[in-house]
């Protein structure tokens, strides 16, 4: 692959240029970042299950397209250290395309679900490689007070991907069937695909070739790992030595009543809080995996050594995982709870959450942004975070009405409407906070790491929100959510990186000390 200019663009922050400036690329870039993770986690997927005559239970597991997301941050330092982020970048916007393509004329034809869910799980690998790169080029591409200045711009364009798969996306599906509705998305991307060849900097100099790759994959001791891999599956076809074994392990697994009962949620749940706590057994040894991984000389290596040399690292995982917990908490049941206690109906509720609360999220992450960049993290991190997590209280209230006399339509969707300004501005906090704990050596890596671990609290209030509503009811129920708030305002007491990110890197100088 061609190299990159030896000299790369100086960051632009304050240039206005309408199709290069930082308006122009923030705005494109998180666009198309937001839109195939609409397509791949939204409405799209479960309706195309639904039309194919899927169960329930086969809908429900649907959420596994999301675990790339989840497990991103274990490729983050490969993009990081191969060719540039704009190349991956774009890169991945063109694989995104064919996919995209191909999955409209797969679906329209009706092939089989199996054929359809390995297309998207490839487009979710795809798209959350693309988010990585569009990450690191973000940070790469802007400086501190250009990635605060900019929160607002790339918040609006991901929530506006959103809706355009959400609303129009899933109206011209069901006007024009879903070769017409599917390639009408895909040529979205391919629009984003060219618009980015165009109009993006090229702020870094490509560190290694990709090629390095390609020779170490066709080397001898992978084919010959392919040979053995691919002489096992032949081998069990023929005699069929591991299908047993697993028709007797699950055997044993239904014979446990409450592992009988468990539902797909619970499943996940499970996987969720293992997941959960293979993080806490990271935090507990991250020392001795930091000393045993600082000998190696491979990049992946340095890239977990870096960021768990930062100061207070674990605090700073903690406050990572645990800040939206109550958020996530709300946003499981809230649907729920508007439509069946409230009486709302599916078009007020679209109205009022889709559109007022979307346009009041976008504000509030403007104003946020905007405010941070001019007064710094630390003036504003507790009234924002306070907006954020007091306004969970306001459903509390909702709740103790009771569907016997539930509020007005204006009341309801006034709420709505503040809870949603407060997450934009807790948004607009949480982005900056993340931007500071990657090293400037391993954006992209780091930004990947933080993010996978900021869905953990996701996963998890999602799995657990349907059994505490039935057993608590919805007025103690919200105020719980409010109450998975206070841990992760505790540790804003004890995290680094308030007051910005020292000049010389942290990892960086322990790095040197080895």
């Amino acid at each position: 692959m061609p190299s990159q200019p030896p000299n790369p663009e100086v960051p632009d922050t304050t240039g206005r240029h309408p199709l290069k400036g930082p308006h122009a690329w923030v705005s494109t870039t998180y666009f198309a970042e937001g839109f195939p993770y609409t397509i791949v986690n939204s409405d799209v997927v479960k309706e195309v299950f639904r039309q194919f005559g899927a169960s329930k239970a086969e809908i429900g597991l649907t959420a596994l397209f999301h675990l790339p997301w989840n497990l991103k941050f274990l490729w983050g330092p490969f993009v990081d250290h191969y060719e540039t982020k704009r190349l991956w970048l774009i890169g991945s916007e063109v694989a995104l395309s064919a996919v995209m393509m191909g999955l409209a004329f797969v679906v329209s034809a009706g092939q089989t679900l199996t054929i359809i869910s390995a297309l998207f799980v490839l487009m979710a690998m795809l798209s959350a490689t693309h988010d990585i790169a569009i990450d690191g080029f973000y940070l790469e591409g802007l400086d501190e007070r250009g990635q605060s200045r900019f929160v607002g711009y790339r918040a609006m364009a991901y929530r506006l991907a959103s809706l355009l798969v959400g609303g129009p996306g899933m109206i011209l599906i069901g006007l024009g069937g879903w070769l017409v509705g599917l390639t009408a998305m895909a040529g979205v991307m391919v629009a984003l695909t060219i618009i980015h060849m165009v109009i993006l900097p090229r702020v870094e100099t490509r560190r290694h070739s990709l090629s390095r790759v390609l020779r170490a994959a066709l080397g001898l001791r992978v084919l010959a790992m392919g040979a053995l891999v691919a002489a096992a599956i032949a081998a069990e076809r023929e005699l069929s030595l591991i299908r047993p074994a697993w028709h007797a392990v699950m055997a044993s697994v239904r014979s446990v009543p409450w592992l009988a009962r468990l539902s797909i949620g619970g499943w996940i749940g499970m996987v969720a809080i293992g997941l959960l706590l293979a993080l806490l057994v990271l935090l507990a040894f991250r020392r001795r995996i930091e000393k045993r991984l600082s000998g190696s000389d491979s990049h992946y290596a340095a890239a977990f050594v870096h960021f768990l040399a930062q100061p207070k690292v674990g605090r700073i995982l903690a406050f990572v995982v645990l800040f939206r917990t109550g958020e996530s908490f709300l946003q499981a049941m809230k649907l729920l709870f508007l439509r069946d206690e409230m009486k709302m109906t599916l078009g007020a509720y679209g109205t009022a959450n889709g559109t007022l609360g979307v346009i009041a999220s976008f504000l509030a992450t403007f104003v946020g942004g905007w405010l941070i960049a001019r007064q710094g993290l630390r003036r504003w991190i507790w009234p924002f975070v306070i907006a954020q997590n007091t306004l969970n209280l306001l459903y509390m209230l909702l709740a103790t009405a009771g569907p016997d006399a539930p509020p007005s339509l204006a009341m309801l969707t006034a709420v709505i409407m503040a809870e949603h300004f407060g997450a934009g501005l807790g948004t607009a906090v949480f982005m900056v906070y993340l931007m500071r704990c990657c090293d400037p050596a391993h954006k992209a890596a780091h930004m990947a790491i933080l993010t996978a671990l900021m869905s953990v609290s996701f996963t998890i209030a999602g799995a657990a929100s349907g059994f505490l509503a039935e057993a608590l009811g919805y007025t103690t129920y919200f105020a719980l959510t409010f109450v998975a708030t206070i841990p992760g305002m505790a540790l804003i007491f004890f995290i680094p990186y308030l007051d910005g990110r020292p000049k010389e890197s942290v990892s960086s100088a322990a790095v040197a000390e080895h």
